[in-house]
């Protein structure tokens, strides 16, 4: 057996034992109702979703990253203007619920035409652009302290001529406005209803109300959340009648569960043995979204020792990009990054990335204070298995330079609240970006996004050195004095080791046979199949 194999199986069984000692011999998360398959030929079709991870919150503005989220954000809202489903493709941004927009020469004066008749779920009545204004206006609002206000400033006023026209006025031409108006994935994008919000309070994380093609019906805290059809829908009446989401812990119970048809689709694991197996199944179905996921390690310059640059240094050099890309991820399905950024946004430039060296760590850390080697304070892992076996490959990489990692596996929700909390020092990240430079860079290394400050987003390295320069870019209109600006960014978040590219990765995604996804699966903004009203699952 080769080295490469001996790794990914040992992997497989670590994962598989530390997934019953977390949860029990058998999972303590919601277990589908069995013979899912059977309910596409009744007369209620229902389609089921694994999601690592419970249901945290249906308000865009305040987004968390599990499935259940994504998923009831995704059907449930819309926007101005969305990626054509199955595309992520600036030219293929098309009219949601706008029906057509126009600026003037300048780009500060943005001008959209609402579609008329949309409904709000839960009687909430027409649609009209005081929705957008309001919407928009929460995000501004510094005492909302929505993470998406980072897409919003450069928004001087809004107004509303009449109940179907909004007119955006710009402090300053932005060459990405509309791409930060997309109601895919992440951002302001999504319209909101005032009056619901007002109501539910504190409570419309779990009672949201949108104009999407399923409303939110319940949420069973653990268990799943359900979603059903509006037969009001703008776009059609949707095929499916329900989408239920179950939370579920390990990937060897989701997969059983597929492969008896009780649940119909998730995210996959970026791992060949893993896509393998599952290619064996002639029932179920592997995509791959071509939108590149950029995963990265973020140093958090706040906690010692990583304020030390030669700590940094050491760790980035202890790691093989090349070696994770090959041994773990495998060539079809990613590829070794070429900076900072991922190489589908504009402004990428191929400055390279660390050379792996162990024995420089050796001596950087020697330098640093350490001959012998230093132990790291103790950190988080989430226990979701697109991430625990890129965080055991990166503690076992640190190890051979004699930087021990010791590593706490916890569910992804803890996780991502001990971030929130500035709990960990070693931090892997995966984001899918819009195909801009700066839909990478603003979350996460500029900052007016670091955790803690009232527009903290993502920039869990609290690094700021780049503010300027970033703030350059993001309104210089030439595109090529731009790319000028992203290259010296790069170059230097590069020098400042605050992070480590690992990989540029093509999501997996799979699926039973029956279910038809209604759009040609190219490419997808966020990290599970977007679930619209031609979606359907079939016989």
């Amino acid at each position: 057996m080769n080295k490469k194999r001996q790794w990914m199986n040992k992997g497989f069984i670590f994962i598989f034992v530390l997934a019953l000692l977390i949860t029990g011999c058998t999972s303590q998360t919601s277990k589908p109702a069995e013979g899912g398959s059977n309910s596409v030929q009744s007369q209620e079709k229902v389609l089921k979703i694994a999601s690592f991870g419970d249901f945290e919150t249906a308000d865009p503005h305040f987004n968390t990253i599990t499935t259940a989220d994504e998923v009831v954000r995704e059907s449930i809202y819309n926007g101005l203007v969305r990626f054509k489903p199955g595309s992520t493709k600036a030219e293929d941004i098309e009219a949601d619920l706008a029906e057509k927009w126009e600026n003037n020469k300048e780009g500060t004066i943005w001008t959209f035409h609402l579609r008329k008749g949309v409904k709000w779920h839960q009687g909430y009545g027409d649609f009209t652009s005081a929705d957008v204004k309001w919407s928009y206006e929460r995000v501004m609002n510094p005492e909302t302290a929505s993470p998406a206000s980072l897409h919003t400033r450069s928004i001087a006023k809004i107004e509303t001529p009449d109940d179907y026209t909004v007119v955006f006025h710009l402090k300053q031409a932005d060459p990405t406005f509309l791409l930060r108006l997309v109601a895919n994935g992440n951002g302001p994008g999504k319209i909101v209803k005032k009056e619901a919000v007002e109501a539910a309070g504190k409570d419309y994380k779990f009672k949201p109300v949108g104009t999407g093609p399923f409303i939110f019906k319940e949420h069973r805290i653990r268990e799943k959340v359900v979603l059903e059809k509006n037969p009001d829908y703008f776009r059609g009446e949707p095929k499916l009648n329900h989408v239920e989401i179950y939370a579920m812990k390990e990937q060897p119970t989701v997969d059983v569960a597929m492969d008896k048809g009780d649940i119909h689709m998730t995210i996959g694991i970026g791992d060949e043995l893993w896509m393998n197996n599952r290619r064996k199944n002639k029932d179920v179905v592997l995509d791959y979204s071509r939108h590149p996921l950029f995963w990265f390690l973020h140093l958090n310059t706040s906690m010692k020792p990583y304020d030390d640059i030669r700590v940094r240094k050491a760790i980035a050099h202890a790691i093989n990009s090349k070696g994770f890309v090959e041994q773990v991820m495998g060539l079809d399905l990613a590829k070794v990054p070429t900076s900072t950024i991922t190489s589908n946004l504009f402004g990428h430039a191929d400055i390279g990335i660390y050379e792996y060296n162990p024995e420089l760590s050796k001596k950087l850390l020697a330098e640093a204070g350490y001959p012998n080697g230093i132990t790291l304070p103790q950190n988080n892992a989430s226990s979701s298995p697109t991430s625990l076996n890129k965080m055991t490959w990166v503690q076992e990489q640190l190890r051979t330079s004699g930087i021990e990692l010791p590593m706490t596996v916890v569910d992804s929700n803890t996780n991502s609240a001990n971030n929130r909390k500035n709990l960990n020092g070693l931090i892997l990240q995966g984001f899918p970006a819009r195909p801009h430079a700066d839909f990478l860079l603003t979350p996460y290394f500029h900052g007016a996004s670091i955790i803690g400050k009232p527009t903290g987003y993502a920039n869990l390295a609290h690094y700021e050195k780049s503010d300027a320069l970033i703030d350059q870019a993001r309104v210089e209109m030439d595109p090529e004095k731009a790319k000028s600006i992203y290259v010296q960014i790069q170059q230097q978040i590069k020098d400042e080791y605050v992070m480590v590219p690992l990989a540029e990765t093509y999501i997996p995604l799979v699926r039973r046979k029956e279910v038809q996804l209604g759009y040609d699966m190219t490419a997808i903004p966020t990290t599970i199949y977007l679930v619209t009203e031609n979606t359907d699952l079939v016989p």
